[in-house]
């Protein structure tokens, strides 16, 4: 039996995508990345991951639009979404929250903030499932 998918990164730049994927994969989590939001939805969809990092500027879909059908099917509503991104304007963060983002981060503290805020979010989601 093939082990769940730890983490889908949804993000259209190859370079963060890889750069994110690496240090994750150092982590210890199993990783996926897909370039834009249409694949992305539909990849958690097929996938079912732990967990999806979501950037907001994607060609196809959006991230707000890939969140909004996230949280509003059964299927992929439970699954915990970290926007990650370089939108910082307060009206983004907000959006993001009301559609049902776990956390927002920037990606400038990415390579400080990313691993933590990931294994706090899957152990806050552990929990919340068992």
């Amino acid at each position: 039996m093939n082990q769940r998918l730890d983490i889908l990164i949804i993000e259209d730049s190859a370079s963060q995508a890889m750069y994110f994927q690496l240090l994750l994969q150092r982590a210890g989590y199993t990783v996926l990345t897909v370039n834009n939001g249409a694949a992305g939805w539909q990849s958690a969809w097929d996938e079912n991951p732990r967990l999806i990092l979501l950037d907001v500027d994607l060609p196809s879909l959006d991230g707000f639009q890939v969140l909004l059908r996230l949280k509003r099917s059964a299927t992929t509503a439970k699954i915990p979404v970290i926007m990650l991104t370089n939108r910082e304007h307060v009206s983004d963060v907000e959006r993001a929250i009301t559609l049902g983002v776990n956390n927002y981060l920037f990606k400038g503290d990415a390579p400080y903030a990313l691993c933590n805020i990931v294994r706090d979010t899957l152990d806050a989601s552990d929990i919340t499932s068992n």
